[in-house]
């Protein structure tokens, strides 16, 4: 397996199994095979097994006695509960954002917006999702709660896959970066409610688009 830049073969393996998990090449119920897998990928059983333990760790996969690792079926009411509860935290942190922020992290701020319009420019699909998740980890730790982040970056980190794999869903990716302009704009306004409902609206699109991405896809599992 050839490796992309900054990036090592376990998360490549990761990345490689979410597609195929979210696609539906993989279905729900099937068994990852550390072997055949390290085969497939052409790497060692140890970038498999990491991968698997990180998918097993945001709720995708699943460990099942005498089974090994198997792909778990999403509850997609569940995925809308977080999907809206992440929306409302995060509201509440672009909300104290606005407000607390100091200069210096509103510069870096506009500075990952301006590189995240620049990778989506380039076709740079990798890139794009990292700086569009280090833009989301910012407006959160611009809060300066610390148990505002701890929440909220505990769920966040069981939605990345999720987040991650919506972002292919077609215009999304320029939705999301035009959500993150308007977030950025009402965040260096100190524009406290409109920063909150930017954020709130942007989050509860995400999971929306996911959810009926995935309840079709299973409806489409079931019937083959």
């Amino acid at each position: 397996m050839a490796r992309s830049a900054g990036m090592t073969h376990s998360e490549k393996v990761r990345l490689a199994l979410e597609q195929d998990i979210f696609s539906g090449a993989i279905a729900p119920g099937s068994s990852l095979d550390e072997e055949e897998l390290a085969r497939r990928f052409e790497v060692s059983r140890t970038p498999v097994r990491e991968a698997i333990l990180q998918l097993i760790e945001s709720g995708i996969v699943e460990k099942r006695p005498r089974q090994g690792a198997v792909v778990t079926m999403t509850d997609v009411t569940d995925l809308i509960r977080q999907f809206e509860v992440m929306s409302e935290l995060e509201s509440i942190c672009a909300k104290y954002s606005a407000r607390r922020m100091t200069a210096e992290e509103r510069a870096a701020l506009k500075d990952v917006h301006a590189q995240a319009e620049r990778a989506f420019a380039a076709g740079d699909q990798d890139s794009y999702y990292a700086l569009s998740r280090k833009f989301h980890l910012l407006v959160i730790d611009g809060t300066h709660n610390k148990e505002l982040i701890d929440m909220t970056n505990k769920l966040g980190s069981k939605l990345v896959p999720y987040r991650r794999f919506q972002l292919g869903y077609p215009g999304q990716s320029q939705s999301n970066l035009e959500d993150h302009r308007a977030i950025l704009e009402a965040i260096l306004a100190q524009d406290i409610e409109q920063a909150a409902e930017q954020f709130r609206k942007h989050t509860k699109v995400q999971g929306d688009i996911l959810a009926d991405y995935i309840a079709m896809n299973e409806e489409r599992v079931r019937a083959s």
